[in-house]
């Protein structure tokens, strides 16, 4: 089973650790990671356009299926914003982003 931490609006842990499915209460938030990728061959940010890497959302998916969305999912409890993003991309896409600190954390 997995779990997440519960945090107040302002971003304060609660304490509180409780299911991923569980319903939140009202004023309860949990942490989430978004994760945009542009391909090694686009070039550097004001100098020009790039490519991105996008995913298409499974049929499954119980909002938007089979729409296209950005790499990211729910930080467990416990579990680092940057660990995250890494775990999402290789649960997601199957790609394995190399040691070292991502770009822009």
């Amino acid at each position: 089973m997995e779990y997440i931490d519960i945090f107040t609006r302002d971003g304060q842990y609660t304490g509180v650790t409780r299911p991923k499915h569980d319903p939140k209460k009202r004023g309860e938030y949990y942490r989430h990671v978004l994760v945009i990728m542009k391909t090694t061959d686009s070039p550097a940010p004001g100098e020009g356009e790039g490519l991105y890497i996008v995913q298409q959302r499974s049929l499954k998916a119980r909002f938007c299926p089979g729409m296209w969305d950005m790499t990211g999912g729910a930080v467990m409890a416990g579990e680092l914003q940057e660990a995250a993003a890494i775990r999402e991309v290789k649960e997601e896409l199957d790609l394995t982003i190399p040691t070292g600190k991502p770009v822009g954390f």
